[in-house]
């Protein structure tokens, strides 16, 4: 059985096969929104980021929303190593009922910050100068902005419903926000559109940028007014940058995106609508390492894990789950390692990317 699926992009293969897939042929990692599902990568984000990517000085972007954005922030440590165990550890630490409220989920989540990323740990993420980390979130807009749960489920309601006819109509409800460390945002030209708000990062802010970045409506509580961003109420950046629907370009080299999916879905709201899905375009650059379907079919219910998780689960059924997931996920690593050294390999397990 083949774990792993390595989905390239037309220029994305062509560089490959001129190049070789080594680390300096690296010029962004991309993590997507999806919460619990980051543990079927665990084991590929070790070895990527704690060894493979380590053996360059390259300059790399990393960009994430959500639970992409916490691996693509543990990611741009110096150390990446020491802190995704470290990250692993404390969001196995998560309780049932950490989940009885928003308050409550917010409390526990800005715990794990704390315990693993503290002030010192959060200054060398932001001054790295390899990384320039780009944490994506929304700034709320009208009545999506409401603290009455009323008011804002009827924002969200219309702004689902809008979205069914034109993803531009987002923009009505919310402003993308990019929280970023470098000199400024990455291949800023591309992404401007939903009326982008640009803040730099600061050690003070970046848990909060996380937070906001991971902010689920009626799950999480938002965050409001983020050092070094205009004043506002923040939430998931996944409402707009599910997946990411945008057409990373870059004179040479390659975007890296290790990926719960084969296929990109672009927002939180087209999750449902089977025809809106990224294509040639948006993924011309990009190689996409994702579990493959019999892969998943092995791992215990025949699938990932996902946010029912914490409420359908108890804490005795779930721990052993995941844990099974994080034990299993090495083998996408061994897998990738093995066609690292053996390049006809590679090449051969490449997929051609959805036109």
């Amino acid at each position: 059985m083949k774990a792993l699926r390595l989905v390239a992009g037309k220029t994305a293969r062509k560089r490959i096969e001129a190049n070789g897939l080594t680390p300096d042929l690296v010029r962004m990692v991309v993590g997507a929104s999806g919460g619990p599902k980051w543990l079927v990568l665990r084991g590929l984000d070790q070895f990527i980021f704690g060894s493979w990517l380590s053996q360059t000085d390259s300059h790399i972007d990393m960009v994430g929303s959500s639970i992409g954005a916490w691996r693509m922030t543990i990611a741009s440590h110096p150390d990446p190593a020491l802190m995704f165990k470290r990250f692993e550890e404390a969001y196995f630490g998560y309780r049932k009922e950490d989940g009885a409220s928003p308050q409550a989920v917010t409390q526990a989540s800005y715990a794990i910050l704390n315990k693993v990323m503290g002030p010192e740990v959060c200054r060398q993420i932001i001054t790295n100068p390899k990384r320039n980390l780009n944490i994506v979130a929304v700034r709320c807009v009208g009545p999506t902005a409401s603290s009455s749960r009323v008011v804002e489920g009827a924002g969200l309601l219309a702004a689902a419903s809008l979205n069914a006819v034109s993803r531009a109509t987002l923009s009505t409800f919310f402003k993308r926000a990019v929280f970023y460390s470098g000199e400024s945002v990455a291949c800023s030209e591309l992404w401007r559109d939903f009326d982008r708000i640009d803040a730099k990062l600061v050690p003070a802010s970046l848990h909060d940028a996380l937070m906001a970045s991971g902010s689920i409506p009626f799950a999480v509580d938002p965050v409001v007014d983020i050092e070094g961003a205009p004043k506002g109420v923040y939430r998931d950046g996944g409402v707009i940058d599910y997946h990411f629907d945008i057409p990373w370009t870059y004179e040479d080299g390659i975007v890296l995106y290790p990926h719960f999916y084969s296929h990109l879905v672009p927002g939180w709201f087209d999750k449902m609508r089977r025809n809106r899905k990224a294509g040639a375009k948006v993924l011309d650059q990009q190689l996409v390492l994702a579990p493959s379907e019999e892969f998943v079919a092995s791992l215990p219910y025949g699938r990932i894990p996902d946010r029912k998780n914490f409420s359908e689960m108890e804490d005795t059924e779930r721990k052993p789950y995941w844990r099974r997931v994080v034990d299993e996920s090495y083998r996408l690593a061994d897998e990738l390692s093995t066609m690292l050294e053996k390049p006809d390999l590679l090449l051969e397990r490449l997929e051609a990317a959805p036109e």
